[in-house]
């Protein structure tokens, strides 16, 4: 018995805990970003459908925890997922650095997006913005990686995905 959505369940609610416990980021309307890093694990790892599920759940879970407004993250997830389709060859081929730029990017163009659909205009002019967005980078390669970990680790604990050596017949 495969226990994908028990899985999906467990890792969205550690991402959603850690993401509402710890602090936003300074001047942006987004905390740390550990259910975006859930998406990526999902979009880069598991079946499409999967991926768009844990997208949605993730994205309301961002509104409503974050304050934001009905389904913008949501939308920015499930396009997210679609764009990182293609790259899963990309990213996966060895190379968690890979992710963790991924997650990173995500990041930033996530704080973007909700700029946008706030209708924020940072304040203290572009500088100030641009020195926030850096502040965020480390952040989302962080976050990512750890959320990214949780969900290969639940996987690979439950049966749902094996491991490389078990795949390559070396383990």
């Amino acid at each position: 018995m495969r226990l994908d959505l028990p899985m999906m369940l467990v890792a969205l609610a550690c991402a959603v805990t850690a993401q509402d416990l710890l602090p936003g980021m300074p001047g942006t309307p987004l905390k740390i970003p550990f259910l975006t890093g859930v998406v990526i694990y999902y979009a880069l790892n598991r079946p499409l459908v999967m991926a768009l599920v844990a997208a949605l759940w993730a994205g309301m879970l961002t509104d409503g925890a974050g304050g934001m407004p009905g389904s913008c993250t949501a939308v920015f997830l499930f396009l997210s997922v679609l764009a990182l389709r293609p790259l899963r060859r990309l990213l996966l081929d060895g190379s968690f650095a890979g992710v963790v730029v991924a997650a990173t990017m995500l990041a930033l163009a996530q704080v973007l997006w909700q700029w946008t659909w706030a209708a924020v205009t940072p304040s203290g002019g572009p500088w100030r913005a641009v020195g926030r967005l850096a502040l965020l980078l480390p952040a989302g390669a962080i976050a990512g990686a750890a959320a990214y970990a949780l969900g290969h680790g639940l996987d690979l604990a439950a049966g749902n995905v094996r491991s490389q050596g078990e795949v390559h017949g070396t383990a």
